[in-house]
C-alpha cells in the first residue's frame, strides 16, 4: 500500500479552473525533470530524483554501522537543517530497541545546549558523525571542534579515526581531513542539496546505527519514485497544483497538522523543505505544523475562527501501532462512561475526521495525505513525495526550489560579526 492524496475539500475552495491549469504545468515540469542531461541547468541539483543515485555507500554504512551498535554506548549526530532532519525524524517516529543512544548536536549555538552534549558523552563510549556538505557551517564546525577536543582526552589518534565519521562532499576540507586523519568518509553527493539529501549518506548511516531498516526505507522511496514516473508526478503534481492554485487565491500559509505526535520531526523536515525551497522573492506559503489534539487546544481555535488566509493539510496514519482499551468503571461516577470500550485509536480518528469537518466548513481548504503506518518504507513514501512535490511547486510559483541564498545571507553577516578572515558586513 503506497499513500493517498484526497484533495476534495481543498479544490472546491479554488478558483474555476486554477487547479486543472496547475495541475497541467506541474506534469510539464515534472516530464522536465525528468528528462534532465547532464548539460541542462538544473542537473546539478537533481541527484536526489533517482533513490538509487543518491544511495550511495551502502554496504560500508551498514558494516561501520554494525560496528558502532557494538562499541558505542552514544551516538552523536552533528548536522543542522537537512543534514539531520531526515534521520531524527524517522529515528524518533520508529524507535527500535538496543543499539546506543543517540544525541542531536550541530544545530544551535547555545552554550547551555553545548554543555548538554557533553554532558552526554562524558564517561561513555561515543561515536559521532559530522555532516557538512562543504564545512563551512558554523553550527557543525564549532561543535565538531568542542566534540573533538572532549574525545582526544580519552581516545588516541587511532581510535579517534574510527570513532569519527565524516561526511560531506568530494573535494571538501571535510574529506582533507578525514584524509589526514584516517576517518571514515561518506560522501554528500554534490548534486544533492541538504534538505533533500534523505536518500543520501547524510540519512542512511544515522537510520542504521538506530536499527532502522534502510532497505526498506530505500524501497519505498524508490516505490514513489516510479509510481510517480508513471503519472508523470500524479500525487506530488495534484498537491503542488492545489497549493498553488490555494495561494493564488490568497491563501498565505499551510498548516501540516498530524494527530499522532511521533510525527513531530517529521513536520519539522517538511517546513524546512518547504520553507527553504521556496521562501524567495517575497513568494511562497508560510509552512506550519500543529500536533493533534494538543494543538486542538490553542491553535484549533484559530483554525477554525481566525482570518481565512491557512490551508491545511493532515497526515492521517490507517495503522495506530497500538491499542489501548477504556474499560469500564461504574463505581468511579467521572462521567467518562461513554467511553466504555472504546479504544484509543478510534477516539483519535473520530477526533481527526471531525476537525477536517469542522476545519472545512469554516472555510480552511483542507487536503489529507493518508499513510498506510508509520515504518521505514512509508517514510520513503513520504520523503520522496514530498521533495518531488516542492521541486514542482517552487517551479509553479516561478523561483529555484533548489538554492538558498536567503541562508547564504545570514551566514555572511554572522561571519562578518565574528571576524572570520575574508568575510565582510554590510
Amino acid at each position: 500500500m503506497n499513500l493517498n492524496l484526497d484533495a476534495d475539500l481543498a479544490r472546491r475552495m479554488a478558483a474555476p479552473g486554477d487547479v486543472e491549469a496547475a495541475l497541467e504545468a506541474a506534469k510539464a515540469e515534472y516530464r522536465r525533470l525528468a528528462a534532465l542531461g547532464s548539460e541542462d541547468k538544473d542537473w546539478p541539483v537533481t541527484g536526489w530524483f533517482h533513490c538509487a543515485e543518491a544511495a550511495r555507500q551502502l554496504d560500508l554504512i551498514k558494516k561501520k554501522a554494525a560496528e558502532i551498535r557494538r562499541n558505542a554506548e552514544v551516538f552523536v549526530l552533528v548536522g543542522v537543517g537537512g543534514s539531520n532532519q531526515a534521520a531524527r525524524a524517522l529515528i524518533e517516529a520508529v524507535k527500535k530497541p538496543g543499539g546506543p543512544a543517540i544525541v542531536y548536536a550541530g544545530n544551535t549555538l547555545s552554550a547551555h545546549g553545548v554543555a548538554e552534549v557533553l554532558k552526554a558523552i562524558e564517561g561513555k563510549s561515543v561515536y559521532i558523525d559530522v555532516i557538512a556538505k562543504n564545512f563551512e557551517t558554523l553550527e557543525p564546525g564549532s561543535h565538531y571542534r568542542v566534540l573533538r577536543a572532549a574525545m582526544a582526552k580519552r581516545y588516541s589518534k587511532e581510535e579517534m579515526a574510527k570513532r569519527v565519521i565524516l561526511t560531506g562532499t568530494v573535494g571538501s576540507r571535510l574529506e582533507e581531513i578525514a584524509k589526514e586523519n584516517g576517518c571514515t568518509f561518506l560522501h554528500f553527493p554534490r548534486r544533492v542539496g541538504g534538505r533533500y539529501s534523505a536518500f543520501t549518506p547524510v540519512a542512511l548511516l544515522p537510520l542504521a546505527v538506530a536499527g532502522l531498516d534502510v532497505d526498506a526505507y530505500l524501497a519505498g522511496g524508490l516505490a514513489m519514485e516510479e509510481e510517480l514516473a508513471k503519472t508523470e508526478g500524479g500525487l506530488a503534481a495534484e498537491y503542488a497544483a492545489v497549493r498553488y492554485a490555494l495561494y493564488r487565491r490568497g491563501f498565505q500559509v499551510e498548516m501540516l497538522t498530524a494527530f499522532e505526535p511521533r510525527l513531530f520531526w517529521a513536520e519539522q523536515w517538511w517546513k524546512q523543505l518547504f520553507g527553504e525551497s521556496e521562501g524567495k522573492e517575497k513568494k511562497g506559503m508560510l509552512p506550519a505544523s500543529m500536533i493533534n489534539s494538543e494543538d486542538l487546544h490553542s491553535m484549533g481555535q484559530y483554525m477554525q475562527d481566525g482570518l481565512r488566509f491557512m490551508t491545511e493539510t493532515f497526515l492521517a496514519v490507517d495503522d495506530p501501532g497500538a491499542s489501548v482499551v477504556i474499560e469500564p468503571d461504574p463505581d468511579f461516577g467521572d462521567g467518562f462512561d461513554y467511553l466504555d470500550g472504546m479504544d484509543f485509536a478510534n477516539i483519535n480518528r473520530a477526533a481527526e475526521k471531525a476537525t477536517i469537518q469542522a476545519h472545512a466548513a469554516g472555510g480552511v481548504p483542507c487536503m489529507v495525505l493518508r499513510l498506510p503506518r508509520i515504518d521505514e518504507r512509508t517514510f520513503g513514501l513520504v520523503y520522496y513525495f514530498f521533495m518531488a512535490a516542492c521541486a514542482l511547486s517552487g517551479r509553479l510559483l516561478g523561483v529555484d526550489p533548489f538554492d538558498q541564498e536567503g541562508v547564504e545571507e545570514y551566514k555572511r553577516s554572522m561571519f562578518a560579526a565574528l571576524g572570520k578572515p575574508g568575510v565582510k558586513g554590510r
